[in-house]
């Protein structure tokens, strides 16, 4: 009788050690060209724009504006929009500060963003669209016009960076195959730079600082966002972002991240991202260890920061996780999960006849 017990509790973990891959999340798999995408965007767009350089650019072998300008001047500057499709197109005219976003890049879409505490004079009080819808009739060539007011009693030092933005005017198409309204906007985006010393840097190397460290969910993922702020009216390029995330309680390492090739724009945050991963989130204290490089240039960062019940209990309960499984292995799976299920009624039945016929013969 032992024996059939033990018999029967292993054939039963078996079944459930097969069985258990059907309950894992399967994601199909997508590939996409960058190439194809790029060209296929630009297909739909259907325009291009175009900047025209004025006499006060200081480099005119760039294609964005580089202008010198003077407290008191007041100037408009022309960005060509040539119309390739063939119907009237309407476009909106933007000017945009620049920001820096999660992946060290420079960005010109981060419009409701709020200005960094360090930005005195931001690009959007001296720089605007003089309307901010322009439409082109088909095949034709129009312009966008922005106006440049400099202050006469509000001189800046450095630079200011932002982006001339034209996008389709926002329209939207149902999907025919989920009724559902998608909105749809192309657009390109033109760099200004505006400074009042031909001298002044557009890339240098200012002194950053750690202003802040949140630990968040971010599009799924449980992250620690330190916030590297650049002070100074000048950007940086080429820098190393590495950081690290130390528990108090173990004094080990628990998740670090690296980033290469960093560019922050002027007066402005770079979110530095470290990724928690799997790991359970577990209230406590913590310690935040970063280093900056540019070349032989290094800043170091250094923040504690707590995490409360209430927090590591939200983090761990919006996580998202997927597991990616590929066609072929879950076929696999489903094979082998039937060959053993078939396998264990085989065992299970010819036990059961062994044990009558064994019964049958005692009496």
């Amino acid at each position: 009788m032992k024996n059939k017990k033990k018999f029967y509790k292993l054939c039963f973990l078996l079944l459930v050690l097969f069985l258990l891959p059907s309950g894992i999340t399967h994601a199909e798999k997508t590939t996409t060209s960058d190439n194809d995408e790029t060209t296929e965007t630009r297909k739909q767009a259907g325009f291009q724009v175009q900047s025209v350089l004025p006499e006060n650019q200081i480099n005119d072998r760039v294609s964005y504006y580089h202008l010198l300008v003077h407290p008191g001047q007041t100037q408009t500057v022309e960005l060509k929009i040539m119309n390739n499709s063939p119907e009237t197109q309407h476009y909106t005219v933007e000017v945009i500060r620049a920001a820096t976003n999660k992946n060290g890049l420079i960005t010109y879409d981060e419009r409701d963003k709020r200005p960094d505490e360090s930005m005195r004079l931001p690009i959007t009080d001296v720089a605007q669209p003089r309307s901010n819808e322009v439409s082109v009739k088909s095949y034709s060539e129009g312009k966008a016009e922005i106006d440049l007011s400099i202050p006469n009693d509000q001189p800046f030092e450095g630079i200011l960076l932002g982006g001339i933005r034209v996008s389709l005017k926002e329209g939207s198409t149902e999907d025919s195959e989920t009724g559902l309204s998608v909105k749809n906007t192309y657009g390109y985006a033109i760099g200004m730079v505006l400074t009042e010393d031909e001298k002044n840097p557009i890339y240098g190397e200012p002194e950053l600082k750690l202003t802040t460290v949140k630990p968040e969910v971010n599009y799924g993922s449980k992250i620690l966002e330190a916030s590297i702020q650049n002070p100074e009216p000048v950007s940086i390029k080429d820098a190393t972002v590495e950081g690290k995330i130390i528990s108090k309680r173990t004094n080990k390492s628990v998740a670090e991240g690296k980033l290469k090739n960093v560019s922050i724009a002027p007066n402005s945050a770079f979110p530095f991202h470290i990724d928690w991963g799997m790991n359970q989130i577990v209230a406590g204290e913590y310690t935040f260890k970063g280093i900056a490089r540019i070349g032989d240039k290094k800043w170091q960062f250094e923040q504690n920061f707590t995490i409360s019940s209430k927090i590591a209990k939200k983090m761990n309960e919006q996580t998202v996780f997927k597991i990616i499984i590929p066609d072929w292995w879950m076929h696999t799976a489903y094979i082998l999960i039937m060959v053993t299920v078939g396998v264990l009624v085989f065992l299970i039945v010819r036990l059961v006849k062994r044990t009558k016929g064994r019964k049958s013969n005692e009496a």
